[in-house]
């Protein structure tokens, strides 16, 4: 084990990171690296992020274990519901992946997962979560998306696509609109398509200009954007409301980009919180506003690999020091 290390790859709808842990060492490299290259298909996505990945491996070590998540579901070994990674979809990506790191058909064990389910793993165990055994984790990221810590284990659900909450409802749909299917689009994820830091951007542009974004929206002094912000906010807010009600957890931990505007969605989620659920759960920032996916890979990789909890622990802290590299 003192000559190997561990494989963690986050790939991202437009960024994605790579990270190799030296478990002799202890030492983390990790560098970020755009997801889509012009011209390039899903296998040769793949194989490149693959092979930034080795070429973090210090010579001689033998890689023990690999994870990787991704953004949608992933289904016996294939991603699916993928927007932002569409040329991965229907993949077989542990072979693809174990192939790209150990040429030669080694059993390089491979593990995979979606990536706010492996953040909410990195917050549950060091981070905002931690010592949390039933917690909320909200990704605010382009997408909608959340993860359930249930009795200390993140939920995965029968198919792998437990708390994709932006294919929830908006509580705001008339009984007309919530009845017919006509006009409901195949794919299209009703809460997402209202509150995310995609849709407030389109929103934005059309509302502000073509040059605006969700930030525009957040400092607008335009009473009636005011008020429709708060309204898609609330919407937001209702839904996770009924989560909390529904899960009966201690902790939500936000992350994800729109986390820039912590305090207002706080504010308002924290107002619908306590005046309906029984036990009101706390708000928090999460820990890893960066790199929860990759520490959340890592842990996964670690424990495939048979490694404590105190080497891991050492990880962490490496990678807290060192950050990832540009």
């Amino acid at each position: 084990m003192q000559h190997q290390a561990l494989i963690a790859i986050d790939v991202g709808g437009t960024k994605s990171l790579v990270a190799c842990a030296d478990i002799a060492t202890g030492e983390v490299h990790s560098m970020r690296l755009p997801t889509h290259l012009p011209g390039e298909n899903g296998r040769q996505t793949l194989e490149r992020l693959c092979s930034a990945a080795r070429e973090l491996t210090p010579s001689g070590r033998e890689i023990a274990a690999a994870a990787a998540v991704f953004p949608g579901v992933v289904r016996d070994g294939e991603l699916t519901l993928s927007p932002n990674t569409p040329a991965l979809n229907g993949l077989a990506l542990a072979p693809l992946i174990r192939e790209s790191l150990t040429p030669g058909g080694s059993e390089l064990p491979v593990l995979l997962d979606n990536d706010v389910k492996a953040g909410a793993l990195a917050e549950s165990q060091y981070g905002a979560l931690a010592g949390t055994r039933h917690a909320l984790y909200l990704n605010l990221g382009t997408g909608l998306s959340a993860a359930s810590i249930v009795d200390g284990r993140v939920m995965q659900g029968d198919r792998g696509a437990a708390m994709e909450i932006g294919y929830m409802l908006s509580p705001f749909l008339t009984p007309d609109a919530l009845l017919d299917g006509s006009r409901q689009l195949p794919g299209v994820a009703p809460l997402e398509s209202i509150f995310s830091g995609g849709a407030l951007d389109a929103w934005a542009r059309e509302v502000c200009g073509e040059q605006a974004c969700a930030q525009d929206l957040f400092v607008s002094q335009d009473p009636g954007i005011s008020e429709a912000l708060d309204r898609r906010i609330l919407a937001w807010a209702a839904q996770v409301t009924n989560l909390a009600v529904a899960l009966d957890v201690k902790q939500i931990a936000m992350a994800g980009g729109m986390t820039r505007h912590f305090e207002r969605l706080a504010q308002v989620l924290n107002t619908v919180l306590t005046r309906f659920v029984p036990f009101p759960p706390a708000v928090v920032m999460a820990r890893f506003a960066d790199d929860a996916p990759l520490r959340g890979a890592l842990v996964m990789a670690s424990t495939s690999a048979g490694l404590t909890g105190a080497t891991l622990e050492d990880l962490n802290r490496q990678l807290d020091r060192v950050g990832v590299r540009q």
